[in-house]
């Protein structure tokens, strides 16, 4: 069925374009919680002695920033070891292709509305590494906070049961 939207027709998407709209918006939003997890972190590893007051500002600050902008920030404080700088680089890369190429060479299949499997592998597997590279800023976080002198276990219990596949309300 067409629909007509101020004088312009509108093809319906049909299931393969809603499944490719689904993958990208996991992909943003899984790429989003990076950013969450990334600017989390840098507030609380430049900030340890800070109230939460301050530390809350310094974050207000830091979530404007890009993922770029933000891995950039690590490198030049040296937040964290070479491991996961690097896993954060190769994403940005990933990332920047899902923001800003994902259309480049797949025009003609995505105007037919027939898109590739290979695409929504490529698609799946950043949704994939950023879900894997936020749990890395956050047991990097946990370590860094219990090097801190701070307890951690609420913290551990509640990651430990989302990888497991079950959802918590945190009340922490």
């Amino acid at each position: 069925m067409k629909h007509m939207i101020e004088g312009v027709l509108k093809i319906p998407a049909n299931n393969s374009e809603i499944n490719l709209y689904c993958f990208l918006g996991e992909a943003l939003f899984k790429t989003q919680m990076v950013e969450q997890a990334l600017s989390h972190s840098i507030t609380l590893k430049m900030n340890p002695a800070e109230t939460k007051e301050r530390a809350d500002d310094f974050l207000k600050q830091n979530q404007r920033y890009t993922l770029g902008q933000a891995i950039k920030i690590a490198i030049k404080k040296n937040l964290y070891n070479s491991s996961i700088q690097n896993e954060l680089n190769a994403f940005l890369q990933q990332r920047n292709w899902l923001i800003h190429k994902v259309i480049c060479g797949n025009e003609e299949d995505l105007n037919a509305g027939n898109i590739k499997e290979d695409l929504f592998q490529k698609i799946k597997s950043i949704s994939d590494k950023a879900e894997s590279i936020q749990r890395m800023i956050e047991y990097d976080l946990i370590d860094f906070c219990s090097s801190k002198r701070k307890d951690m276990s609420k913290i551990v219990a509640i990651l430990e049961l989302q990888e497991q596949g079950i959802r918590i309300k945190s009340s922490i």
